[in-house]
C-alpha cells in the first residue's frame, strides 16, 4: 500500500489509470483462463447470497441433501471425534498389535514411506505397451466412453492447497489392503498405480516386509478365508491405535481392489460429504468436536431386503474418523467378538446397524454408482434377467441403471482386478496409451 501511495504521487504517475485498468478477473476471463485455479470465491458479507447462505452464523449448503440420505445420517448420532484408548495395554485380541520382521510385537508401520518414495510406472518393453494399450474390448469401452479421473479439478484444488488459497485443506486418506504372503506378487503393481496415491498405506499381511510395505498383524483363530471377520477386525484396531489422529477418512480393500483415489478425494471433499459429515444442515467450519459417522461404499441389500443394507466388500468401503471411532471403540467389543465368519462386509454392517449407522448412498447426481464390484467391462456389459431376483447381483442391487450408466463417470473403485488389468486401467486412465 505504501509504495502504491508513493507511486501516485510521482509526477511521471499516468493520469486517470484507475479507469484504464482491468480487474485481475477479466484478465483471467481473457488473457489466462489457466489461472481460475488460483482464484478465491469472493466473499462479500453485503451480499444477497451470501445472507441467504448463512444462518445463525452457520453456513447452509448450496443443495440439501435428499430425503433419502437425510433419513441415512438422521439416524446415527453425533461423534466426539477425539481419540480414545481403546487397547488395553495391547494385551488381547483385537488390540494385540503388529509383528516386525523377526517377530517381536510393536511394531509400527510408517505409512507415509510409499508416498516419499513412489515407484515409478514404466511400461516393461513394447509388447507390454502394446498389450496394455490395446483398444476395443469393453474394459477399454467403459474406461475412454465413461469412466475417467477428474485431474483438472484435481490439480486446480492441490494448486489452491499449495498456494494457501484453499478454505480447507484437502483431505487426508489412508488406504489398507488385505492380503496373505502367498499373494505378495500382487503388491507391487499396487504400490506402482493407486496406492502411491494415498496420503498413508499399509498393507495388511501375514508377513512383515518393509520394502513392500506389507505388516503381519495377528488376529484371533486360524488365518483362513473363513476367518475373515477376526482378520478385518484386528487390522481396523491397529490402524485406530496407531494412526487415526493424523488422517481425515480410510478406505479398505483386498489386494484386487483399483482405487481412483483424486475421484475419491474430491468425492470426500465435496459439499455433500462434508455436509453429510456435519449432521445434514449445515457445512462444518471446521472447528467441530463431533461428527456424524459416514460409512461409504456400494449398497448391497442382502437376499433382496432393503432392511438389511450392507456395503460390498469388493471395492471396499470408506469410513469417516467418527466412523471408524464407533467401530473400533463402542462396535468390536460387543459385536460378535470372537465369530469365525468370511462375510466381513456384512458383519461391518451389521455392526454399524445396532448403533444406527446405515450404509450411505453415494450414487452421483445422474444416479451412476461410484464403487463398483466387479471390473469396468463387466459393468458394461451386464444386463438383469427379466426378473431381477433371479441373479444375486440384480437382486442385492438397489435401485441402480444398467450399461454404460452404471458407473459414476468419476467412479471411485473396482474389483477382481488382478495385476495385468490394474497396469492396463492406469495406463489408459492417466493417458500413458
Amino acid at each position: 500500500v505504501r509504495i502504491a501511495e508513493e507511486a501516485q504521487q510521482s509526477p511521471t504517475f499516468p493520469s486517470g489509470l484507475g479507469k484504464k485498468c482491468r480487474p485481475f478477473s477479466w484478465y483471467v476471463e481473457n488473457v489466462h483462463p489457466e489461472l481460475k485455479i488460483y482464484q478465491v470465491e469472493e466473499n462479500d458479507e453485503g451480499s444477497d447470497s451470501n445472507k441467504l447462505n448463512m444462518s445463525n452464523g452457520k453456513t447452509l449448503p448450496s443443495k440439501p441433501l435428499d430425503d433419502q440420505r437425510m433419513a441415512i445420517i438422521s439416524r446415527a448420532s453425533p461423534v466426539n471425534i477425539a481419540y480414545v484408548d481403546a487397547s488395553g495395554g495391547h494385551t488381547e485380541d483385537p488390540h494385540m498389535g503388529a509383528t516386525d520382521e523377526n517377530g517381536n510385537f510393536g511394531y509400527v508401520h510408517d505409512e507415509t514411506a510409499l508416498v516419499k518414495t513412489p515407484p515409478a510406472f514404466v511400461f516393461k518393453d513394447d509388447m507390454d505397451h502394446t498389450e496394455l494399450c490395446k483398444k476395443g474390448d469393453p474394459n477399454w469401452k467403459m474406461l475412454t466412453e465413461k469412466v475417467y479421473v477428474d485431474l483438472t479439478n484435481h490439480e486446480a484444488a492441490e494448486k489452491r492447497a499449495e498456494h494457501g488459497l484453499a478454505k480447507k485443506k484437502r483431505a487426508k486418506i489412508f488406504c489398507l489392503v488385505y492380503t496373505i504372503e502367498k499373494f505378495h506378487d500382487r503388491v507391487p503393481a499396487i504400490r506402482e498405480t493407486w496406492g502411491k496415491k494415498c496420503d498413508g498405506f499399509m498393507v495388511a499381511s501375514t508377513k512383515t516386509d518393509k520394502a513392500l510395505g506389507t505388516v503381519n498383524i495377528p488376529h484371533e483363530g486360524p488365518e483362513e478365508y473363513n476367518n475373515i471377520w477376526q482378520k478385518v477386525r484386528s487390522m481396523w484396531s491397529y490402524v485406530y491405535d496407531n494412526y487415526y489422529e493424523k488422517y481425515d477418512y480410510f478406505h479398505i480393500g483386498g489386494d484386487d481392489l483399483y482405487l481412483i483415489v483424486e475421484n475419491l478425494r474430491l468425492y470426500l471433499e465435496s459439499e455433500e460429504i462434508q455436509l453429510a459429515s456435519n449432521g445434514g444442515h449445515y457445512l462444518p467450519d471446521g472447528t467441530e468436536e463431533s461428527q456424524t459417522p459416514l460409512f461409504l461404499g456400494r449398497r448391497f441389500a442382502e437376499g433382496g431386503d432393503r432392511d438389511r443394507m450392507f456395503i460390498s466388500g469388493g471395492s471396499g468401503y470408506t469410513m469417516n474418523k467418527a466412523a471408524l471411532k464407533t467401530l473400533v471403540v463402542d462396535g468390536f467389543p460387543n459385536c460378535f467378538p470372537h465369530l469365525k465368519t468370511f462375510s466381513e462386509d456384512v458383519m461391518v454392517a451389521t455392526c454399524f446397524r445396532k448403533m444406527d449407522i446405515l450404509p450411505y448412498d453415494t450414487k452421483d447426481d445422474a444416479g451412476g454408482e461410484r464403487y463398483m464390484p466387479f471390473q469396468p467391462g463387466h459393468h458394461l456389459t451386464y444386463f438383469p434377467p427379466k426378473n431381477p431376483k433371479d441373479d444375486w447381483y440384480s437382486n442385492y442391487s438397489v435401485d441402480v441403471k444398467w450399461g454404460k450408466d452404471h458407473c459414476a463417470a468419476k467412479s471411485v473403485a473396482f474389483h477382481y482386478i488382478k495385476e495385468d488389468l490394474m497396469r492396463r486401467m492406469h495406463a489408459i486412465l492417466y493417458h500413458y496409451c
